[in-house]
């Protein structure tokens, strides 16, 4: 059965690929479809940008010099269009996709989030210091900490508690993004935040100000060297 890293690789290389793995794989994962659907589209535009069709040759007239003209400033004006679509969807896509992940992830571990007594200090450190972060005391009480499987590498992944609720904190240190990511899927409200070293995403269901929470949690982490 194909797994939702071995989909992402396969079609990350080749945004059409089909075959009854992929094709099961899509029926069941609807962010994993989502994702390729996306590739397929940015794949496209690029495609089309780059279609520049030449003028038939042969002994048809030449082109009024105006004419060329026009023509050459209408053919420049679409590759601009379309590389221009080219880079939204460049930009836009790793940030919807990080945003799909980080929800995808919680949904699968959904007795994380379960009430549970608060971890001590030492269980907590064992989970982040192999990834060299401490956290402080600032953050609130964590009711969950283990070493997760997040993208292919192995990430912090933590619920910490909060007045408001308990909301899913995952230190993704091999995962940048040049500003926050705000997200609302799926019942999920989150945000994805830059960090000295890649990114932390903080997530919860009917939290409150979600963002104040997302800060307290960041300055609370000792992201190391």
């Amino acid at each position: 059965m194909t797994t939702c890293l071995e989909f992402r690789r396969h079609v990350g290389a080749e945004p059409f690929a089909g075959g009854a793995g992929i094709e099961a794989h899509r029926r069941e994962c609807a962010a994993c479809a989502r994702h390729q659907d996306e590739l397929r589209a940015m794949d496209a535009v690029i495609r089309r940008a780059l279609d520049v069709r030449l003028a038939p040759r042969g002994d048809a007239a030449p082109l009024p010099a105006r004419a060329q003209r026009t023509r050459f400033l209408a053919i420049a004006a679409s590759l601009v269009a379309g590389v221009a679509a080219a880079l939204v969807v460049l930009v836009a896509a790793p940030r919807a996709a990080i945003a799909r992940e980080v929800v995808a992830h919680v949904q699968h571990e959904p007795g994380a989030t379960g009430s549970g007594a608060p971890l001590s200090a030492a269980a907590v450190e064992a989970v982040l210091r192999p990834a060299g972060m401490r956290l402080g005391t600032g953050a609130g009480a964590v009711s969950f900490a283990a070493r997760c499987v997040f993208d292919g590498r192995v990430v912090p992944h933590l619920v910490v508690r909060t007045p408001e609720g308990p909301v899913t904190v995952l230190v993704l240190s091999h995962r940048t993004v040049s500003r926050p990511v705000r997200f609302d899927e799926q019942g999920y409200a989150g945000v994805v935040l830059p960090a000295p070293r890649g990114s932390i995403a903080v997530v919860g269901q009917g939290v409150p100000d979600l963002d104040a929470i997302a800060r307290q949690v960041f300055e609370a982490v000792d992201f190391g060297a």
